[in-house]
């Protein structure tokens, strides 16, 4: 965990509705899907074994683990054309970024969520900013979400569910005994988004390479 990134002191429940949704509607977004990252894997699942009875966390799913680049709006709203020009100049962008490596060290209290910061998180920020801007060139920067408070550069372990001292959670993340894991990048991917359950999950819509 590096020296910027503290544990937060208090937690605070993740299941509430944002801005503009509800049940059933579903979202344009890009993230990075992580699931078929053994080493990965290997580390969220040391986390989460040790995770498994501390009360007030919901453990994220294995297949759902991510790290959500930019949100584009809501699917009911974008047409097919917009969406093709939007994922046109996103790979026109994304040609111009080499594929990378992220690395995973130590969990950290959030105040939503049990989460691993990626590593470098610079480079997190810089994929973030092609991406917006891309999405920005086709729908307009009053067209998109607004940029959240707290901007996802982890991939997340466990979401609260109550409010609370995160006294509990950090002492349990720092007795873990875990190794770093490392991630190789070499695509973003499109989905469909919705936010029905407990974590968000997805419909795979397109893959754009980066560096081609």
């Amino acid at each position: 965990m590096t020296a910027d990134m503290p544990h937060a002191d208090q937690v605070r429940n993740h299941a509430r509705w944002r801005p503009g949704w509800h049940a059933g509607r579903t979202s344009y977004a890009w993230l990075l899907p992580f699931s078929d990252q053994p080493g990965l894997r290997t580390l969220v699942n040391n986390y989460q074994y040790a995770l498994r009875e501390l009360p007030g966390f919901d453990l994220v799913p294995l297949e759902w683990m991510h790290i959500l680049v930019q949100e584009v709006g809501f699917t009911d709203e974008i047409d097919d054309a917009a969406l093709d020009s939007l994922v046109a100049e996103t790979r026109s962008r994304l040609a111009r970024i080499a594929p990378f490596t992220l690395v995973f060290q130590r969990a950290l209290v959030q105040p939503e969520s049990l989460s691993l910061p990626a590593e470098p998180q610079t480079t997190v920020t810089e994929l973030r900013s092609a991406v917006r801007g891309g999405a920005a060139a086709v729908l307009g920067e009053g067209g998109l979400p607004p940029v959240p408070e707290d901007v996802d550069r982890h991939v997340s372990l466990a979401h609260s569910t109550t409010e609370g001292p995160a006294i509990f959670a950090v002492a349990t993340l720092s007795a873990t005994e875990v190794d770093p894991a490392t991630a190789k990048v070499g695509a973003l991917s499109l989905v469909e988004l919705n936010r029905d359950h407990s974590c968000p999950e997805w419909r795979p819509v397109t893959q754009v390479p980066l560096g081609a």
